[in-house]
């Protein structure tokens, strides 16, 4: 006998280890009605498949945070704009802008950039400079 879950959202119950299909409409309606669409088409581009990868490559595939600020060795999946493309669409293929993130990392990150923006952005650009030159 399966054991079942409540989704949190709507209430419905689902398999447990399921993702219950009105996650997926949220994010449909998401990509639909808020999502920049000049920046929904940059990350779907060759482009940006090309210089991710680099980014990847100069990094080591490593998450370039905890490894500056901890010391820990966690594998990146995910490549940050440090400064974001809605602020200047141009550093959108500097590899300078970009860094080596994990998923918890780049979350993180983002809270900060809610509190202090400009201070968190020059803390990541020295980081990201003084990790490549090492």
């Amino acid at each position: 006998m399966p054991l079942y879950k409540r989704c949190s959202r709507c209430g419905q119950r689902i398999p447990s280890g399921s993702t219950c299909p009105c996650i997926k409409a949220r994010h449909k309606e998401y990509d639909r009605y808020s999502r920049d669409r000049k920046s929904k088409l940059f990350y779907g581009s060759r482009e940006w498949l090309r210089i991710r990868s680099a980014a990847m490559e100069a990094d080591e595939g490593m998450d370039v945070y905890l490894f500056m600020t901890e010391g820990k060795l966690v594998p990146a999946d995910t490549v940050h704009h440090i400064i974001p493309l809605q602020d200047d669409w141009q550093k959108r293929m500097d590899i300078n802008n970009l860094m080596s993130l994990s998923h918890e990392t780049h979350s993180m990150i983002e809270q900060m950039y809610k509190k202090e923006k400009p201070g968190t952005q020059k803390k990541l650009q020295k980081m990201l400079s003084e990790y490549r030159n090492r």
